[in-house]
């Protein structure tokens, strides 16, 4: 256990067993949605797994529907926190609490197919890759609207070249929602050992730190679902440029900003990112490098 004081613990009777999967779903005030992401993570055909629920001090009905579940289900155990100690904290206290060798983190508001780990988990085992990256899509879950991903725009993410990875992912606009990466299933000590160079509070960081330290996998027959109560980040993108057809000083201020940050991750690389942050454009995701301009 780490240092974090839990008010509330409900948890299964200790057994000898370990898991071969540790799930950690940070929330907080998730009622409204929680219940169907449990649902769809207990109905997972692949059943070795621990769901680590770490509660940041709700003020909804999150905590009752949680003791609801951890009373009905051992592989559950649900933390409530003291105090909230903000999402960054939150992500890394089931990050360290988990015991299985793999580890993926859940959100409160997302979905997975039946067949999520099994298929994430088997390509795990059976290979020397770090990290299993599902196929996705977008869906709004008011306005029964989705969009999947060109699964091919992620491929470089299997190269053995690390400064293609790299560079490829920092090059893809947010709009192609490239930051699901930090929703994969990792080795555990992998994503411990990224976590130190770089944690969640900026997901886009985390995943070119991740892909720095290693090679993932496509897993093409594992559907997540990202889901939004209305419509997903970038969804209105073509709206967006032409309505804001020059660039804002935020978005100035916030790719200098980037720009910082990313290049004292990568010194190495200081010249290539220039050039893309160079190129980065606000709303829009069409005009990215291909894979074959970074070489």
């Amino acid at each position: 256990m780490n240092n974090h004081t839990p008010l509330n613990l409900v948890a299964s009777p200790v057994t000898s067993k370990v898991p071969q999967v540790s799930i950690g779903m940070p929330v907080y005030n998730g009622a409204k949605f929680i219940r169907e992401a449990l649902d769809s993570l207990l109905a997972q055909t692949f059943t070795d797994f621990e769901l680590i629920i770490s509660d940041n001090a709700s003020t909804d009905e999150t905590e009752a529907i949680c003791q609801e579940y951890a009373a009905k289900d051992a592989r559950i155990r649900y933390v409530r926190q003291a105090k909230n100690l903000g999402a960054v904290a939150n992500f890394k206290f089931v990050l360290d609490e988990a015991v299985g060798e793999y580890f993926m983190w859940a959100a409160h508001d997302d979905k997975w197919s039946k067949a999520y780990l099994f298929n994430s988990k088997s390509i795990l085992a059976d290979t020397d890759y770090s990290f299993a990256f599902p196929s996705f899509e977008l869906k709004s879950i008011q306005l029964y609207l989705s969009k999947k991903f060109d699964k091919c725009v992620f491929e470089f993410i299997e190269s053995k070249d690390r400064r293609k990875r790299v560079l490829q992912f920092l090059a893809l606009h947010h709009n192609s929602h490239k930051c699901n990466i930090v929703y994969s299933l990792f080795r555990k000590e992998f994503l411990k050992n990224a976590y130190q160079l770089q944690n969640i509070s900026n997901d886009g960081a985390l995943g070119a730190v991740i892909l720095s330290l290693g090679r993932g996998a496509i897993v093409r027959n594992a559907l997540f679902s990202k889901r939004y109560p209305k419509l997903w980040p970038g969804a209105l993108s073509v709206l967006y440029a032409w309505i804001y057809r020059n660039s804002s000083n935020n978005f100035n201020l916030a790719k200098e900003a980037g720009l910082a940050e990313i290049s004292i991750l990568f010194p190495e690389y200081v010249s290539e990112i220039k050039s893309i942050f160079d190129y980065y454009k606000p709303y829009t995701h069409t005009k990215y490098f291909k894979i074959c301009e970074i070489q």
